[in-house]
């Protein structure tokens, strides 16, 4: 039984790490089912303390079943903004509008997610992600409210030519880019006003102290 609980608590923990990386909702719900079903059963095997390496493992291999049969990708990354969000501040404001002050519902690292999956999309290496993501974040838009429609989607379509300039592929990501320009523009704008609420949220707790 001890090796079980062990075998239990490793499982989860690689659970929730794979969960953490750019997943679709198909994925998560299908790696849920097979994780809890394998779980269950290997409880029926008595390995005793072979469940410790057992169960990691197997836990392992179901998610890579699981993110072969749903793989993570612009539309997946979409359908999630949709899903936990729905606004569309990109058709809301008009170029010379500010951001303004919004709360977007979830945490940072789903919209970061969410962004990973719009942008592997769109460029042709690993490096050339990395690189689109730094130069995205790269400049400060704290705080993102006090920033217009027009400045930001300079910054996001600057840092994509950039990226498109040194890229063999430069044509397509352009066009990609600009394809889904409305959900880079609407995860970015999601990303930064949660990193502003949380900023303010910890100044005003260091100016009461």
């Amino acid at each position: 039984m001890t090796g079980y609980i062990i075998g239990i608590v490793l499982g989860i923990i690689i659970f929730l790490m794979q969960n953490f990386k750019p997943t679709s909702i198909s994925f998560r719900i299908f790696f849920l089912i097979l994780t809890v079903a394998f779980i269950w059963g290997i409880s029926y095997s008595n390995l005793g303390y072979w469940n410790i390496a057992v169960i990691p493992i197997g836990v392992i291999v179901l998610c890579f079943i699981a993110a072969f049969i749903f793989p993570y990708g612009a539309q997946s990354a979409k359908t999630e903004y949709d899903a936990i969000n729905g606004r569309n501040y990109f058709a809301e404001m008009n170029e010379n509008d500010k951001i303004g002050r919004i709360y977007p519902p979830m945490f940072k690292q789903t919209y970061d997610r969410i962004m990973s999956g719009i942008l592997s999309h769109i460029v042709s290496s690993q490096s050339e992600l990395q690189e689109l993501g730094n130069l995205l974040y790269s400049k400060n838009f704290y705080p993102i409210s006090s920033h217009t429609k027009k400045e930001v989607l300079q910054h996001i379509r600057q840092s994509i030519e950039t990226v498109a300039s040194f890229s063999p592929h430069g044509k397509s990501i352009q066009i990609k880019a600009e394809q889904n320009i409305e959900h880079i523009f609407n995860t970015f704008v999601s990303v930064m006003a949660i990193h502003e609420e949380a900023t303010r949220e910890i100044n005003e707790i260091m100016d009461t102290k």
